[in-house]
């Protein structure tokens, strides 16, 4: 029994998460209340704060879950020679982190980045997508820096701003891809 309402207490959990993520992302974190993400998970507001203590607290949880396979991508990019081969496979990565469960976290933080800069996990988080630029950077000027970061919004996009750009979820991710493939895969800025 025990273990069947660790169950359900871990899937509360993640609902209520997922459906503020949502939340964040259509009408902006400033805009949405626990109260409103409670009634859209179908809780009460006391349940989801049995879970997060506030909306910072749902918000960082997200990111705390993100940051380790980010790492991943960021450690393993640095750990090999630049190439356009070893930039394209973390963006591959990339890409499949933000079409995975980590996805709503991304773009959460790309479309509320104004209203976020004062959270402490925000700008952890925006410390590491800068250490992923910094490790797709080609060249050393301000060129390669600004088409890797390029790069990374172009995937984020595919997911974030998917309807706007029509067409189907995988054609949106081949094109978010043949972009980052254009703007990296020199390997001189």
């Amino acid at each position: 029994m025990g273990e069947q309402a660790d169950r359900r207490r871990t899937d509360t959990r993640r609902r209520v998460r997922a459906i503020a993520l949502e939340l964040f992302t259509e009408q902006g974190y400033e805009l949405t209340s626990l109260t409103q993400v409670a009634k859209e998970a179908g809780v009460t507001r006391q349940a989801v704060l049995h879970h997060f203590a506030n909306k910072e607290e749902l918000l960082t949880s997200s990111y705390e879950e993100l940051l380790p396979a980010l790492d991943v991508i960021i450690e393993s990019a640095r750990a090999h020679p630049p190439s356009t081969a070893t930039r394209m496979r973390a963006i591959e990565r990339f890409d499949t982190l933000v079409r995975g469960e980590h996805g709503a976290s991304l773009v959460c933080a790309q479309l509320n980045e104004h209203a976020l800069r004062g959270l402490a996990a925000a700008r952890t988080l925006r410390q590491r997508l800068n250490d992923l630029t910094r490790a797709l950077a080609t060249g050393e000027g301000p060129e390669g820096t600004m088409r890797a970061r390029l790069a990374l919004s172009a995937v984020i996009m595919a997911v974030a701003r998917g309807r706007e750009l029509g067409g189907r979820q995988a054609e949106r991710h081949r094109a978010a891809l043949a972009v980052a493939r254009s703007l990296i895969g020199s390997e001189t800025a």
